[in-house]
């Protein structure tokens, strides 16, 4: 028994040193300098030395904030939005959703995702499952409309 051990551990440490010299070998392979500059070439890159980078930090870090700022600030075509928005509430007439038999209720919730009734399947599903409600949704044909609340959407489906 104890020979056995003893050439079962000789095995692993023979098996061991093997794979580190692979390893060595196959790692070893870095890019030099002159390998570097040929594939920045190659791509038209542009190779930056340290001192460069950090003298283009400044002016980098002072776009942000005004990258930022008119992220916040809506453009002129959204300042229009209460006509766009009464006739986007004309047009969002009613359709119908299919809900087959034996789907799931993260299911049903992808697909009223996908269909523009919910924003966020997940946070619908959440929410059925903290009302306890996830097992009344039933299969059949609803008439929805687009961007319901969460309230709407599942007062729809537990009906019938």
């Amino acid at each position: 028994m104890k020979t056995n051990l003893r050439a079962f551990a000789v095995g692993i440490i023979f098996a061991t040193g093997v794979m580190g010299v692979a390893y060595s070998i196959v790692s070893s392979d870095t890019l030099g300098k002159s390998e570097v500059k040929a594939y920045a070439k190659e791509n038209d890159m542009h190779l930056l030395t340290n001192e460069e980078y950090q003298e283009l930090l400044p002016s980098i870090e002072e776009e942000k904030p005004a990258e930022q700022s008119t992220e916040q600030k809506p453009p002129a075509a959204e300042q229009e939005k209460p006509e766009e928005e009464a006739q986007a509430e004309e047009a969002n007439e009613p359709f119908d959703v299919n809900i087959p038999d034996g789907m799931a209720t993260y299911e049903v919730s992808e697909l009223l995702e996908a269909e523009g009734v919910i924003k966020d399947a997940d946070e619908f599903d959440a929410f059925l499952e903290d009302r306890d409600i996830a097992t009344r949704v039933r299969a059949g044909t609803f008439t929805m409309k687009k961007n319901m609340s969460y309230e709407e959407a599942a007062g729809v489906l537990i009906r019938q």
